[in-house]
């Protein structure tokens, strides 16, 4: 009897595939400003990551009890969560520069500049030069970002990618074994990956909302403590297991929106949810926007 097999893999010798590929990469708040001799900004922390470059001028910048003086060109990286200030041009002259907050959902990527901790790219480092170069670009495009034109909305697009790939490479080049200071063990690593696997499995079933997702159970049933897997995840990623899992759920419900076949009704019964309105509500507390809202702008 014949053996049938899927179309393309019958007479097949060998075959080699990529990884499937399905990430965020957000860029929110990039603004240039130019300050007076004056200015200075105090202490905070955020959950991105930030790029800080000087255009004009100088700047010291406090991170990490550490003390950084940017000169025109230099790139400061900031690691989400790392306190930090600002205290303005040190010969007390006028300054400008440009800062862009980011985040990325990739854990590969994550892990790698997770590791970078904080770090001056000066003009003379050697993976600076293309992380500089997007950011000029995407300082080009920044009075267009927001007209709403379709081509002006594409260039901003492409210069992003631009940016995701200096970053990428920089990683590769660069990126320390090592997170936020200390060696990351085998068994953290390991664990943490499990635990990645295991949410990105759920979610990607019928059953997947948050709720029905307990990183407690997932926990015993992996045999350590729900605060141990909860640390370990954080440590190794910079983001809580619970925070993975959300960003997975709206980019789940996200792509069943722009199916024009599915209705709203469909896509809150495939994601787990009771009826469309704990839908509608969820969605609208992650995106500001409803779900027949956000299905208007992908049209």
């Amino acid at each position: 009897m014949r053996n049938h097999l899927p179309f393309g893999l019958e007479n097949s010798i060998n075959e080699l595939m990529t990884p499937d590929l399905q990430f965020a990469f957000q860029i929110v708040a990039a603004h240039k400003r130019a300050v007076n001799e004056q200015w200075s900004y105090p202490d905070h922390h955020h959950t991105m990551f930030e790029l800080n470059m000087v255009l004009e001028g100088e700047q010291t910048m406090l991170a990490d009890n550490l003390s950084f003086v940017q000169q025109i060109g230099d790139i400061l990286f900031l690691p989400p969560g790392v306190l930090h200030s600002s205290s303005g041009s040190p010969n007390k002259e006028p300054m400008t520069y440009f800062c862009l907050h980011f985040d990325i959902d990739d854990l590969t990527l994550r892990r790698s500049l997770m590791g970078m901790q904080t770090t001056l790219l000066s003009t003379s480092h050697p993976s600076s030069a293309a992380i500089r170069s997007t950011l000029e670009r995407l300082l080009e495009t920044l009075p267009y970002a927001q007209t709403g034109l379709h081509q002006d909305r594409l260039a901003f697009l492409s210069d992003t990618f631009l940016l995701l790939s200096a970053l990428t490479n920089w990683a590769i080049a660069d990126g320390p074994a090592k997170i936020h200071g200390k060696e990351a063990s085998e068994n953290d690593v390991s664990l943490a990956a499990t635990i990645e696997r295991e949410l990105r499995s759920a979610s990607a079933s019928s059953r997947s909302t948050e709720e029905k997702i307990s990183i407690e159970k997932l926990a015993v049933r992996l045999g350590y403590t729900p605060a141990h897997c909860k640390r370990v995840f954080q440590r190794v990623y910079g983001m809580s297991p619970r925070q993975y899992l959300t960003g997975l759920i709206v980019r789940q419900a996200k792509l069943l929106l722009i199916n024009p076949e599915l209705t709203i009704e469909d896509i809150a019964y495939q994601l787990g949810y009771r009826d469309i309105s704990q839908f509608s509500k969820q969605f609208k507390r992650w995106m500001n926007l409803s779900p027949a809202a956000f299905r208007k702008l992908t049209k």
